[in-house]
């Protein structure tokens, strides 16, 4: 349980509910014993995957909490290759889509520095995963395209499709040229959910409460802001003003933002390019060597 059941027991926090009787006791390839409650019809999970999961985790009948509570979603955990005997990747590899069981787990059996500290000699630790689906980058993508257009029509934005999927409606045109990798952008925004709820702004200061009003600064197409931004602010001209629809594979994705950004939002922001500086200029190539025999 090293590493990936610290991930799910102590950096989560999560918890876990009912422990079921149905299915008969099992038993892992390393020896942890599971309860299946419900078989799912899906495919069973892989090396690899991301499954949505509803954690939940208990000490003997106590419940100590629900992942679902506590994110409001269910959680994303990449399936890896088990670490030890009582690495929880061992049992999640065999749950399907759709499946609902309980690992239980000895208190005791666990070395001491892995041991929860919510637990003595004797309890048992049971969680139990609940396997809404596996998470596709690809089906996302699909989802995220129609509720955009859905969101344009419904708001009348007319707005061009850029080639990495960004959509920009321009409401003013700015001058001069787009901005090039490196170069500092200074940009004033507003974003939202589709469901019209701020999230941010450098003009509200009910939303940044003690903190200046001012534009931000960051040298774009260098990493320091979600894809999206990069990608839509690139092809704005200084003064332009226009609104970016960014899909949730390009902004903050299945993990989202808790609290503000769910997991696979799409979000909209206001933006105006009030100013452009030039990025320091790339160092040159370094001289090709002379190819002996050619002059």
């Amino acid at each position: 349980m090293k590493r990936n059941n610290q991930l799910l027991v102590a950096a989560f926090g999560l918890l876990i509910a009912s422990c079921g009787t149905g299915g008969g006791v099992k038993k892992t390839p390393g020896g942890i014993e599971y309860i299946v409650h419900k078989s799912g019809s899906g495919a069973q999970l892989k090396l690899g995957d991301t499954a949505l999961l509803n954690v939940t985790q208990r000490i003997n009948d106590s419940i100590l909490g629900e992942s679902r509570k506590i994110v409001g979603a269910a959680l994303p955990v990449q399936i890896t290759k088990p670490q030890n005997k009582f690495d929880l990747m061992e049992g999640l590899a065999l749950l399907h889509e759709g499946d609902s069981a309980t690992f239980v787990i000895p208190w005791d059996s666990l070395p001491v520095n892995e041991r929860p500290p919510f637990g003595k000699k004797g309890d048992k630790l049971k969680i139990t995963f609940a396997v809404e689906n596996k998470f596709s980058a690809a089906t996302q993508k699909d989802k995220d395209e129609k509720a955009i257009k859905e969101y344009m029509e419904k708001n009348k934005i007319n707005a061009t499709k850029n080639p990495d999927g960004i959509y920009i409606a321009i409401h003013q045109e700015g001058t001069g040229a787009t901005p090039n990798t490196g170069d500092t952008v200074v940009v004033h925004y507003t974003g939202k959910l589709t469901s019209g709820k701020v999230f941010d702004s450098s003009q509200d200061s009910t939303l940044r409460p003690g903190m200046p009003l001012e534009p931000i600064k960051f040298p774009i197409g260098q990493g320091f802001v979600i894809k999206g931004w990069d990608s839509g602010l690139k092809g704005l001209k200084k003064g332009t003003k226009a609104t970016l629809l960014i899909p949730s594979t390009l902004a903050y994705g299945l993990q989202g933002s808790p609290p503000a950004i769910p997991a696979n939002a799409i979000l909209v922001f206001d933006v105006q390019m009030v100013d452009i500086k030039a990025g320091a200029p790339a160092p040159a190539a370094p001289a090709a060597a002379p190819t002996p025999g050619k002059k």
